[in-house]
């Protein structure tokens, strides 16, 4: 398919979402006050006088979510919140400026430390300052002071703990990720619209690379599309690398486009997670390039979309009824139990799920570090939270060994909580075969879980 082309479709799927689109909508400064109350409150209640996060372009999500910091760039940075008063954003000289621009949003206060810059590089001129003056100025540089790193050791270098340590003392350093987690989990009316308006932008994005996958074309186009249309909406980055993955490359699972042409008759699963003015929506779906699938993959896929239906039932279930969230993971997994398909080789067995059936989404895709539904998780679903459905089968278990007649299979997409209200914000239907290669709107056929949420 030509270049040409290719812009040619997008743009049609861009001027068919472009009014749909709220760009104005965003967390308003008030919020990030009330936000950090509530942490403020929960450390006095722990005995904390300093909460610290960090994060970089990878794990945005605790500092995102606590100071506005939504496009991170170069270098580590970190917040410190006081158990009185503003948070500070410390970052590098580089990725300062950018940082900069947040705090000015949020409120935050912000400043440039030496210990946070490229590692190799000299700034002449950089209005640098220490971590230690930061702490002077907030009356925390004194003996006793105790702090909660509120971001998971997975993320922490060990530059910032042993800096945190050096100053504070061992014992006085305490890591404490709950703190943060279990208050950002819950959701506020205006998160849970933002995030609707990621995912409006995340069908279009699906739909235009849908529209565009013809046998011939490269995975890396397809991507481009997608990566046009979240822009062109307003997402300014992604949670995830556009995944499009097609023929064998979906033993990948996840894998990010490639130079692969696509093949009639291949598998192609696609997956786009925009970000809209910090949170994140997604969408993933899983089709075949040029025909339409045989019975026999048909049935795989069908399988699929009803453990979603299962799954999405079971989350209805335990929000009208306050269960357990395990509740959920035990319905899906039952399902999976009664599910023989036919093999290659003739016989009949059980596909395995790759990954759990629910997580949590916000400002990350799926790093949120709670809230994700497993088999341990004996919790309700929060009051007010969002969560992406996200199901899939292996057609496979060992690389380049495949046992069934497609590799890997996916649904995916975002959904709102409220009370006992569950809803999908994705109005892409559970089965997209019939908009590959074509431009036709959804219309009515829509997601059967969808529905709007209303600020």
């Amino acid at each position: 398919m030509k270049t040409a082309i290719l812009i040619e479709v997008a743009n049609r799927i861009v001027e068919e979402y472009v009014d749909d689109i709220n760009r104005s909508l965003k967390i308003p400064r008030e919020e990030y006050e009330q936000r950090w109350r509530r942490i403020q409150d929960a450390m006095a209640v722990k005995g904390y006088d300093l909460l610290y996060v960090c994060g970089s372009e990878l794990d945005r999500s605790d500092v995102a979510w606590l100071a506005g910091v939504f496009d991170p760039m170069i270098e580590r940075y970190a917040v410190i919140l006081p158990l009185d008063g503003r948070p500070v954003i410390l970052a590098g000289s580089e990725g300062g400026h950018v940082l900069e621009e947040a705090a000015e949003k949020s409120g935050a206060d912000i400043a440039l430390l030496r210990e946070f810059q490229i590692s190799d590089e000299e700034y002449r001129w950089a209005r640098f300052i220490g971590l230690e003056d930061v702490l002077r100025k907030l009356s925390l540089l004194r003996s006793g002071v105790k702090v909660a790193v509120a971001s998971a050791l997975e993320f922490l270098p060990c530059s910032q703990l042993f800096m945190l340590q050096s100053i504070f003392g061992k014992d006085n350093v305490l890591i404490d990720s709950e703190i943060l987690r279990l208050i950002k989990y819950e959701k506020s009316d205006i998160e849970l619209a933002v995030m609707q308006e990621a995912n409006k932008v995340a069908d279009a994005a699906l739909r235009g690379m849908l529209a565009t996958i013809i046998p011939g074309v490269t995975e890396l186009q397809i991507a481009a599309v997608g990566d046009y249309i979240m822009k062109s909406l307003g997402a300014g980055r992604t949670g995830f690398c556009t995944i499009v993955t097609s023929g064998d490359r979906n033993y990948t699972v996840i894998g990010p486009a490639s130079n692969k042409v696509i093949q009639k008759g291949e598998f192609v699963s696609l997956g786009v997670s925009p970000t809209f003015n910090g949170y994140h929506g997604v969408v993933r779906r899983t089709v075949r390039a040029g025909e339409a699938p045989d019975p026999e993959q048909r049935s795989f896929l069908k399988a699929v979309e009803d453990l979603y239906v299962v799954v999405m039932e079971a989350v209805k279930e335990a929000a009208r009824e306050s269960l357990p969230s395990s509740y959920i993971d035990r319905q899906g997994k039952k399902f999976l139990e009664n599910l023989k398909l036919k093999t290659l080789n003739g016989g009949f067995s059980m596909p395995r799920e790759p990954y759990t059936f629910i997580h949590n989404i916000g400002c990350s895709e799926c790093q949120e570090g709670y809230g994700a539904v497993t088999s341990r998780t004996e919790n309700p679903l929060g009051r007010q939270v969002a969560l992406a459905v996200d199901v899939a089968l292996l057609g496979f278990e060992e690389r380049g060994k495949p046992i069934f007649p497609v590799l890997y299979a996916v649904v995916e997409d975002a959904f709102w909580k409220k009370d006992s209200q569950v809803a999908v914000y994705n109005r892409m239907p559970l089965n997209v075969q019939q908009f590959v290669g074509n431009t036709e709107p959804i219309g009515d056929n829509v997601n059967p879980y969808h529905s709007t949420f209303k600020l």
